[in-house]
């Protein structure tokens, strides 16, 4: 099968119907809600992701669940809880409320979702007017050694509590008015991006409002991670005893789970999500091949792991290492005659690394890479998407480069920074061609490619074959999920 070949039964079976969704709530925090007086109102569903709008690996599993749900449940109302509600109704066209009250390095609501009122004009001190109590109190604050220091925390926590508090309310107040609540997909049981405080308690609390207002919730193909504070585990076992469904996008995550709570051992392991996007759904060629004058092409997705400022467990030597063996592939591609195309599956980091790859050379080296090199514009997956689809290979770090790489019949190359990327190329037969990105070297890379180059055909049989055969698991799963909203919308009745 050629890569420009569609697999039949997938673009039949997963056809979408692309109406716009209705909604109306009375949670003051919602965005982009509307409702239509001529149609009857559908179920509603809430997805909750950790999603700020940068990540197209998350991007595109809201896309799939989204589509999927539309397929069996056309009327349906579908918002996202999620980091950045303006994002998330301009990328999927649906209704966005806020994950969370707080802001922690790495994990925090977007500033256009944060309350504009601070805790001091909530305490009444606003507007420069101040009672004369409180100026005589500040007055002699500012003669004890450190008083004013402890003095900011303590507000800051008192504001916190007050924010936590205020969310709490209109929360419980949106999630009154769903008939499902589920977290869809990615690598959501983890304390990485923003320690236990971050996503861990979040998923909680969501998790216990749901108990209270008696909605289901779902956890669905999500990833695990490893997690270093017994918070955390607390946060996240509750999170999934609480749960009226779980599955898990690999064995190892169901792993990871079942040491906080031991009947998850015996859940579904259905993979990531992303794998259901429907085959209407991926873009047409970007025409890339025009700019390349027939030589092979190469796509090179680098990553910002370890990247001081950009990652949360900063390693710099481990990011240097990785810039430098970075360039020497380029370099290398470019003297073996290929056409190298840089692409990224996370903006705001990724994007941004490239030149300090190209630093690593020389200045007659970069001179002569910067003329089979293309760094083209790239806002979101089904832009990577249209890419991809023209190129010969792909090489990745990132675990959603990866699969939307597999999309579109693309032989890859992982350097895998995480057990996550192991998984998936392990599961599509693909562990010739992963590399860790703590120990690889240019010439590993450069004998994966040429390895990849003499079994293409086997290659892009092996990918689509595995698409085939998890397509009847994942429809299952959206099968159940339109079960569970309507069957509670019934009860609600």
């Amino acid at each position: 099968m050629s890569k420009t070949q569609k697999p039949t039964c997938l673009t039949e079976a997963l056809e979408v119907q692309t109406e716009n969704a209705e909604q109306s709530t009375d949670a003051g925090p919602m965005r982009g809600a509307n409702q239509s007086s001529t149609s009857t109102p559908g179920p509603r569903i809430a997805l909750l992701t950790p999603y700020n709008g940068g990540n197209f690996g998350d991007a595109a599993i809201q896309d799939a669940m989204i589509a999927n749900l539309r397929l069996r449940l056309p009327s349906a109302h579908i918002s996202g809880i999620t980091l950045n509600s303006a994002s998330f109704l301009e990328r999927h066209g649906t209704s966005g409320f806020p994950l969370c009250a707080s802001k922690l390095p790495f994990y925090g609501m977007s500033e256009a979702d944060r309350p504009q009122q601070s805790w001091n004009e909530d305490s009444g001190i606003a507007n420069g007017r101040q009672s004369g109590w409180k100026s005589v109190a500040k007055d002699i604050l500012r003669e004890i050694p450190g008083a004013r220091r402890v003095g900011k925390k303590v507000q800051s926590y008192f504001a916190g509590i007050r924010r936590e508090i205020r969310h709490l309310v209109d929360a419980r107040r949106f999630l009154r008015s769903q008939d499902l609540l589920i977290v869809s997909g990615g690598g959501q049981l983890d304390e990485e991006w923003g320690g236990p405080w971050g996503h861990p308690f979040s998923l909680f609390k969501w998790a216990m409002i749901a108990r209270l207002v008696r909605i289901p919730f779902a956890i669905v193909s999500v990833g695990a991670g490893k997690t270093s504070s017994p918070v955390s585990r607390m946060f996240l076992g509750m999170s999934l005893r609480l749960a009226c469904y779980r599955s898990f996008r690999d064995a190892n995550s169901r792993n990871i789970a079942a040491k906080w709570l031991a009947r998850a051992a015996n859940d579904l392991v259905i993979p990531d999500l992303a794998f259901s996007l429907p085959s209407s759904a991926l873009p047409p060629s970007a025409g890339m091949r025009l700019l390349a004058n027939a030589k092979p092409i190469v796509a090179l997705s680098p990553i910002a792991y370890g990247k001081p400022g950009s990652w949360p467990r900063q390693d710099q030597a481990v990011y240097d290492r990785y810039r430098h063996q970075m360039s020497q592939v380029v370099s290398r591609l470019v003297e073996s005659g290929y056409f190298v195309a840089v692409v990224w599956s996370s903006v705001g980091d990724d994007e941004k690394i490239f030149s300090e790859i190209m630093d690593c050379l020389n200045e007659d080296s970069r001179e002569k890479v910067a003329k089979q090199i293309f760094l083209p514009s790239i806002t979101n997956w089904k832009e990577l998407a249209a890419l991809l689809e023209d190129v010969d290979f792909l090489i990745a770090s990132r675990m959603h480069s990866t699969i939307l790489g597999f999309l579109t019949r693309t032989p890859t190359v992982a350097i895998s920074f995480d057990p996550k990327v192991d998984w998936v190329m392990q599961d599509l037969g693909q562990k010739t061609y992963l590399l860790q990105i703590a120990d690889f070297t240019a010439d590993e890379v450069l004998l994966a490619l040429e390895n990849l180059a003499k079994n293409r055909p086997a290659v892009v049989e092996q990918i689509v074959s595995y698409r085939e055969r998890i397509f009847s698991e994942l429809s299952q799963q959206y099968d159940t999920m339109a079960k569970l909203a309507t069957a509670n919308r019934v009860q609600s009745n």
